[in-house]
């Protein structure tokens, strides 16, 4: 049980899911204040709008009225058409403010009008925006009802204008009334004047009080801000220390414990691919020092690098890998067997792999023995009967799916069992012993030679079409039974009766062709011995 006064140190994981609320609360806040800012300047920028705007709209109702009064003078037709095309913008204003008055206003119908009053299409989004969050607001409040006086003034232009119009266009136009008509001109035109200046002053007044609280707000938050940055930075920095200090305790004690590790142990930087530690027993195991193995890359410690890939796309697919049969070798070259065991850990704070080696060459060189007696002749060397079996079984699979062919040749020594009984077993071996030393200078390198057992032998020849390849070996095989075999004192002549089969012109099936190729040596000793005889095909 653990003591309720024990102190506890947090995980790891604990540290990094606290250090990561930090910083999306951080994240949260920058955040928030970007779009603060971006909305603040969006309505500064509309302020600045309504006032471009306004400059606009003073401009086309001067023009409005010099164009009338042109028109009123001289009667040109150009001069209505300009009235009118000046016009055009205050109508325009005119129409997105009464829409935007509505409960429901229709957005559309308010950027035509913004649109019509020659206004950028870039700020209309932001004057529509400004005028419907601020509705209510005391500057923007006054600046509309200066806007809705202008436009009732503009409406009285309008009248003054038409009727003017229709009178020159009936030639009832005289003298008195047109001086009328231009003193109304002029007297809209008076009352206009003031009414702009209003209005770009309160709009001015909106916009700078505006800015100002901006300014207010985003200090506060930017002071806040830094308050909590600060106090989140102390309190990384300490919590960073803290983590790293436990990192160093818990990097001592791995780096205690590997040292005295029973097996070799590395530790690979998975970055560059780097030995980072290796404890004593992998120093000699590799006679390495901790110079010269930090030098090496790890590649260069397996016998086969393509092992190392497997090794390391199974830890990509599992994680781990256990007990794993490979073969290393040391800086000096010298091979070995080991069992390997790996996994990803942090160490020194980089990612890295631990690998552990469990030697296993003695006894992978005593397993290589065991095999080597029970599938060869401890005679001759030459693979046994079970080994030359396994062989001709895979090779008879092999040559079914490539359609191949091969052959075999069956040899046995003739009147073997004499020299056996006159000269003793001692000399039967010795001579058994040379045969297989010349039968083995006559065949190819991917050929098989192997003792059944006595003095017989076998030969395997793959990719003989038929029996050319056969009969060619078959003749280097007795050729070099000729010369006398010297044992001892002795000189004893051997030769032997040879048998052929071919896959697939003999058969099919293992044990028929073997049994055609001893029949056919049977058939080779009954011509006379010392000659070479095919199953399927008599040879001279």
């Amino acid at each position: 049980m653990r003591s309720p006064h024990t102190k506890t140190m947090t995980s790891p994981g604990a540290h990094s899911r606290r250090l990561l609320l930090i910083v999306w609360i951080f994240f949260a806040i920058v955040a928030g204040l970007l779009t603060f800012a971006y909305y603040s300047f969006g309505l500064m920028s509309a302020a600045r709008a309504y006032v471009a705007g306004e400059g606009l709209w003073s401009k086309a109702q001067k023009e409005s009225v010099l164009a009338l009064s042109r028109y009123v003078a001289d009667h040109q037709p150009k001069d209505y058409q300009d009235y009118l095309q000046a016009l055009k913008v205050s109508l325009g204003d005119r129409q997105a403010r009464l829409e935007l008055e509505k409960e429901h206003p229709n957005l559309q119908v308010a950027v035509e009008g913004f649109r019509a009053g020659r206004n950028h299409p870039d700020d209309i989004g932001a004057m529509i925006s400004l005028f419907r969050i601020f509705r209510g607001v005391p500057d923007l409040d006054r600046a509309i009802v200066l806007w809705a006086r202008g436009d009732a003034l503009i409406e009285q232009l309008r009248a003054v204008g038409d009727k003017a119009h229709q009178a020159i266009q009936t030639h009832t136009l005289d003298a008195d009334t047109g001086r009328a008509y231009l003193y109304q001109l002029q007297q809209i035109n008076a009352e206009l004047t003031p009414l702009e200046d209003d209005f770009s002053y309160a709009l001015g007044d909106l916009s700078r009080k505006s800015k100002n609280i901006l300014r207010l707000v985003m200090l506060m938050v930017v002071s806040v801000l830094l308050c909590i940055a600060y106090l989140v930075s102390r309190r990384i920095v300490r919590q960073n220390e803290r983590f790293h200090q436990v990192l160093v305790e818990r990097e001592k004690r791995l780096k205690s414990l590997l040292q005295f590790a029973p097996l070799p142990i590395i530790i690979v930087r998975l970055s560059n691919d780097s030995i980072a530690y290796a404890n004593k027993r992998a120093l000699a195991q590799f006679k390495a020092s901790k110079s010269t193995i930090s030098r090496l890359r790890p590649l260069n410690l397996y016998a086969n690098p393509k092992d190392r890939d497997q090794i390391m796309e199974a830890l990509r697919t599992k994680g781990t890998v256990r007990d794993w049969e490979v073969q290393f070798q040391d800086t000096r070259g010298k091979k070995f067997w080991v069992l390997v065991s790996s996994q990803r850990l942090v160490f020194n704070g980089e990612d890295c792999l631990l690998t552990a080696l469990n030697n296993i060459d003695e006894h992978k060189q005593a397993q290589e023995a065991l095999r080597h007696q029970a599938f060869h002749d401890h005679l001759t060397g030459l693979p046994n009967r079970a080994m030359f079996m396994e062989t001709l079984s895979r090779t008879l699979h092999r040559m079914e799916r490539k359609q191949g062919s091969f052959s075999i040749l069956f040899i046995d020594l003739d009147n073997f069992k004499g020299i056996n009984d006159t000269h003793g077993h001692a000399v039967g071996d010795a001579l058994l012993k040379g045969v297989a030393a010349r039968v083995r200078q006559c065949v190819r390198e991917g050929d098989l030679v192997a003792r059944l057992g006595g003095d017989e032998f076998v030969i395997l020849v793959e990719d003989d079409g038929a029996t050319g390849e056969a009969i060619h070996v078959a003749n280097k095989v007795q050729a070099a039974l000729q010369p006398e075999h010297h044992i001892g004192q002795l000189q004893l002549l051997a030769t032997a009766s040879i048998g052929i089969s071919n896959y697939p012109q003999d058969g099919t099936e293992l044990h028929a062709l073997l049994r055609h190729a001893d029949s056919a040596m049977y058939r080779a000793k009954g011509e006379g011995r010392n000659n070479v005889q095919s199953h399927s095909m008599p040879l001279q």
